[in-house]
């Protein structure tokens, strides 16, 4: 192999690397944008979850409430109704 063969081998294979280190380089910095957005997502639905879990609970609480007795009574009462033995 000749000095000019030679030179051209390692110009080429140096292109070749630099080329495959750049595309390497641009993949990963788009992976880690990519995990970064995924990332803020995931808080964000975490955070939504969070959310109507507590309007959920909050929602079981009232309907527990309404469905006391006396807090349907007392509805009842606003509304006009007694009981017959009520003696009104």
């Amino acid at each position: 192999m000749t000095e000019t063969k030679a030179k051209r081998v390692i110009v080429a294979s140096t292109v070749g690397a630099v080329l495959l280190l750049f595309i390497l380089v641009t993949i990963m910095v788009y992976q880690m944008i990519s995990i970064g957005v995924k990332k803020n997502r995931i808080e964000y639905l975490e955070s939504q979850i969070a959310k109507y879990e507590m309007l959920t609970e909050q929602g079981l609480q009232t309907i527990e409430t309404r469905s006391m007795r006396e807090w349907i009574e007392r509805e009842a009462r606003k509304l006009g109704y007694r009981y017959s033995f009520d003696g009104e």
